[in-house]
């Protein structure tokens, strides 16, 4: 407590009251002003002891409340000025100090000071401090007694020049001061003994085990876990032992552990070895530091320790495990490509000789015979293609490409291929690509047509009667472009939709899994291995899509899967045909029973600003014509389902030609792709043009340019709809033929040289080699697998030769591999080409007219 003193006669109020702060730090300074003029005073500021010189000479303060160390004039220096100063001598003046040193107490009796607050200060006691040294200013001036006194303080002379009250006022300040500071330690400690007991009892229950150790291998103190993970029966058991030569394997183990640990500092998640007391050895993580005071000596090491051992034997159970799974997958992957080849090898006789057979004049009933072979031999490379697929799928490693391809004619050439089986059924196929579908995308067109085969081959399989449409359209996303889905990104909706037995809704997922099926009984109709939708779900899931069904029993299936591919740089302005300007704005008549696709040939012929006119059948077509020949107009297109009920397509045609009704600049038939005497009829019947179905843009663009081409006249007869291929001209080619198998030897010389050309053979990698010597050749079909020499070897003899002598031979690689790789494999051996066996007739003419183009200097 400030001592009770006589008050002060004069009556003034606080705020004529004027403080002046000599404080250096601007922010102190601020802290002081804003907490002095909450009470009532007003503050001035000085930034140091000479500025605050300055400031007294100009006018005087009523109180000066200063701070000692500031740069320029300090404290003391400032005070020692003003109390030397008679003019100014009676200006109250108190000092903030640190009192860390007893030099400082002496320095401020010395310096005359009034008071001293010693920092920190709370503002109640700054207040009343200022409040104290106001209120007695006039009796400190009456009792103002100078004495010198020689005192020994903190070990030393010192002689103060002070009177006695600025001494007492000391005294009381520093006494009060620790009083606070005794305050603020006793609690300190009380705090701290709490915080210790926490620590205490947290290292007491704590699961980890904590010691701490000199570095002479000497436990100071551990925690109750540490003495169970070491098995020990108690603390002072384990204090006991010798660390480097107890719970290591060796001094030397220890030694390491401690040259490291002083090295770095501190070691986090380090692991090792220790020996319980029964000797079993454990496995423990831990993380340890070096303790150290002041001067930088080592006291003590202290870590927490977590004993890892049964987790590092359920690592080390993993990681065989893992092993032995990766063996058991490459047993695997090298059983596929065993049975791969195995199967290949004599499939590749079968097809091949089957259909060289179905060239040679035959009975009808030997042809119905072989064609069976052929069909049944097909099913099975399928069926193993399929397998091999799945467990590339499985396996991960199956590789998507990113090519270029054009959505329209990928799409339209898959379909046009299944719909002849469906046709063969009686059934409707139609193709749908709405308007605005880019078509030049990039991405793996090959899969998409995979995918595509399996779900429209299913639709066909478990369909008797209706249609199937296939529909594409763009999905359209409000979410901007991110790096995931760039703007030259684009998602599409593929559906298949049958009109077949449908799904009930508790098979609907169960289908999607491998070798799985709706019905899986004996006594079930449909046939399959269950592996095409697991196969797709697979794709589809791979380049990043969807695939999902919608199905109801008796009323067809819905499957649809979603894609993503990027546009083609170069998409091209779309370009409307000239052949098509001629149907601009006229009237167009489509006749077809079909709903599906009258509205395709309605949407395809508005698109190319034609004016569609579709009726459901032949009657009702009669009476449009009709109709139109009255009023006087004439349809520039008539478009013509070949089957229709009660009057056909043909039968239509054959009315309106005995009957003379006008019915326009071209008639065109629209007939199935399958159905044989067809053309002929359309021929005989004068029609300008016929498009198989399905009908695609395509297709009718064909047809429309076949007609434009070859404009109708009374005589003539119709054009095909599209023009045929032309036939390359053979090469003369000397081929060297590198086989062992006896089977594919005589079907790979039957199909060269029913192509013309010349074949020597070899019967290892030795031979070829030797042939290749002794003989010019244009071209060389290397088996892989053969004896004494294989494939791989020969073709880097080769190669080796070429390099030392010049020149290039053309190989081609014929293989029953057809695995993950084994493609790239034979191209990175130096290998030319590459074909898998069984040798399919097209396949093989088109790589050998690929590796020996007709311009010979290419």
């Amino acid at each position: 407590m400030i001592p009770q003193t006589l008050a002060s006669n004069r009556d003034s109020t606080k705020s004529h009251i004027e403080i002046l702060v000599v404080e250096d730090s601007s922010i102190q300074a601020e802290l002081l002003r804003r907490t002095l003029t909450h009470h009532g005073y007003t503050v001035n500021i000085a930034h140091h002891g000479a500025h605050a010189l300055e400031l007294v000479r100009e006018r005087l303060p009523t109180l000066i409340l200063s701070d000692i160390a500031m740069p320029v004039m300090d404290g003391y220096a400032m005070c020692h000025a003003i109390k030397s100063d008679p003019a100014l001598k009676d200006i109250p003046i108190i000092l903030l100090t640190a009192l860390s040193d007893p030099e400082d107490i002496i320095r401020g009796l010395n310096a005359k000071a009034d008071n001293y607050l010693t920092k920190p200060y709370d503002e109640h006691t700054l207040v009343a401090r200022i409040e104290y040294l106001l209120a007695n200013q006039e009796f400190r001036k009456e009792a103002r007694i100078h004495i010198g006194i020689e005192i020994f303080f903190a070990g030393k002379k010192h002689v103060i020049d002070a009177d006695r009250r600025q001494i007492l006022d000391l005294l009381i300040s520093t006494f009060e001061d620790a009083v606070q500071q005794n305050r603020e330690l006793v609690n300190r400690t009380q705090a701290l003994q709490a915080s210790e007991e926490s620590y205490r009892a947290l290292l007491e229950n704590t699961f980890s085990g904590f010691y701490r150790a000199t570095s002479a291998g000497r436990f100071l103190e551990i925690n109750p876990a540490y003495v169970k993970m070491l098995g020990y029966a108690s603390k002072e058991e384990l204090l006991a032992v010798d660390i480097p030569a107890t719970l290591h394997a060796s001094p030397a183990e220890y030694e390491a552990f401690q040259t490291r640990l002083l090295a770095e500092g501190a070691m986090k998640d380090y692991t090792e070895r220790l020996r319980r007391k029964d000797g079993r050895e454990i496995i423990v993580e831990a993380n340890v530091r070096v303790v150290k005071d002041p001067e930088g000596a080592v006291l003590y090491f202290e870590g927490f320790v977590n004993d890892i051992t049964e987790r590092k034997q359920v690592e080390i159970a993993l990681q065989q495990a893992k092993e032995a799974a990766e063996a058991a997958n490459q047993a695997k992957s090298e059983f596929l490509a065993n049975m791969s080849h195995d199967i290949r090898t004599p499939m590749n006789g079968i097809i091949g000789m089957a259909e060289l057979a179905l060239d040679t004049d035959l009975t009808a009933e030997q042809r119905e015979y072989l064609n069976v072979v052929k069909g049944s031999a097909d099913s099975l490379l399928r069926l193993l293609n399929d397998i091999l697929d799945f467990a590339k799928i499985e396996a991960r490693k199956l590789d998507l490409e990113s090519l270029e391809f054009h959505l329209r004619d990928s799409l339209e050439s898959t379909i046009r291929t299944l719909a002849v089986r469906a046709y063969g059924k009686g059934l409707e196929v139609a193709c749908r690509i709405a308007p605005g579908v880019p078509d030049a995308l990039v991405g793996d067109s090959a899969r998409l047509r995979q995918v595509l085969v399996n779900l429209v081959g299913n639709a066909i399989k478990f369909t008797e009667r209706g249609e199937i449409i296939v529909e594409v359209d763009e999905v359209t996303s409000e979410a901007p472009a991110s790096d995931a889905s760039p703007n030259d990104s684009v998602s599409l909706h593929f559906s298949v939709r049958d009109t077949g037995i449908g799904i009930p809704a508790e098979k609907q997922g169960v289908i999607f899994e491998a070798f799985m099926q709706a019905d899986t009984s004996t006594t079930r109709q449909y046939g399959g291995t269950g592996l095409g939708l697991a196969i797709s779900v697979q794709l589809v899931t791979l380049m990043g899509g969807k695939l999902w069904v919608e199905s109801n029993p008796g009323e067809g299936s819905t499957f649809h899967f979603t894609l993503s591919f990027r546009r083609q740089t170069d998409q091209g302005l779309p370009m409307m045909p000239p052949e098509l300007s001629q149907l601009h704005n006229t009237p167009v008549l489509i006749v077809d029973d079909n709903a599906t696709h009258r509205n395709i040939l309605v949407e395809t012929f508005t698109q190319w600003h034609a004016r569609p006119i579709a009726v459901t059948s032949a009657q009702a077509a009669l009476e449009t014509l009709m109709k139109a020949q009255k009023s006087g107009g004439v349809f520039a297109l008539t478009v013509i389902d070949a089957q229709m009920p009660e009057m056909d397509g043909f039968a239509l045609v054959e009315w309106l030609a005995r009957h003379r009704l006008p019915t326009g600049a071209i008639i065109m038939i629209l007939t199935p792709a399958s159905q044989r005497g067809d053309i002929a009829r359309c021929q005989a019947l004068g029609v300008a043009a016929y498009v198989s179905k399905p009908v695609t843009q395509s297709s009718l663009l064909a047809a429309i340019r076949a007609t434009h081409d070859h404009p109708q006249k009374p005589d003539d007869r119709p054009q095909a709809a599209a023009p045929q291929a032309i036939e390359r001209p053979l090469l003369p080619l000397h081929i060297l033929l590198a086989e062992d198998n006896t089977v594919n030897q005589t079907l790979a010389i039957r199909l060269l040289e029913k192509r013309g050309y010349a074949v020597v053979l070899a019967r290892t990698g030795k031979e070829a080699l030797a042939a290749w010597t002794r003989e010019p050749f244009d071209l060389i079909l290397m088996d892989v697998q053969m004896p004494e020499m294989d494939g791989f070897e020969a073709t880097a003899a080769i190669r080796a030769a070429e390099r030392l002598k010049g020149g290039h031979m053309p190989i081609i690689a014929m293989t029953a591999n057809a695995m993950v790789g084994d493609r790239q494999r034979c191209l990175d051996a130096g290998m030319d080409g590459y074909i898998s066996k069984p040798i399919q007739a097209q396949t093989l003419y088109e790589a050998i007219d690929d590796a020996c183009p007709l311009d010979r200097s290419a």
